[in-house]
């Protein structure tokens, strides 16, 4: 009876900070995205200039072109692409864990885990295992498992 209890740590799934600081990065990326778009429709002049300028770069042993027109439009397509990655991932959440992902992490407030669940209903477990599976769900659909 003499035998000590080991203390059992919890570890926090490696994948977990980065899906969060997707969730948090999505409400800008998409006013971004939607701004874009608006700007493309009244046609404003967002766009760098059309005039070519190369910069000769040289990284890892080869030379590369690239001009301001070139990376602006590999930075807008990129944006868009990730946009529409976070909004598949989101399709494959079931209600709770979409509503959840949408009060925490959608919401201007930045309201925190405890707040939210009040705000649910739910109990601080049942959020807890809600929030767990959304994030898995998330992680794979985002590739980081």
């Amino acid at each position: 009876m003499g035998a000590a209890m080991k203390a059992v740590t919890y570890r926090k799934p490696t994948y977990r900070k980065e899906v969060e600081r997707i969730l948090k990065e999505y409400p800008v990326l998409k006013v971004a995205v939607e701004t874009e778009q608006e700007a493309e429709k009244a046609g404003a002049g967002l766009y760098p200039s059309c005039t070519s300028s190369y910069e000769e770069r040289v990284s890892g042993g080869y030379s590369e072109y690239q001009s301001s027109t070139e990376r602006y439009g590999i930075r807008r397509a990129s944006k868009q692409l990730k946009l529409r990655r976070i909004d598949q991932a989101l399709l494959a959440l079931d209600i709770d864990e979409r509503l959840l992902v949408e009060e925490r992490y959608f919401d201007q407030a930045n309201p925190s885990d405890a707040i939210v669940y009040d705000c649910l209903g739910w109990s601080k477990r049942n959020y807890y295992r809600v929030k767990s599976r959304a994030f898995k769900k998330l992680a794979f659909a985002l590739n980081l498992l």
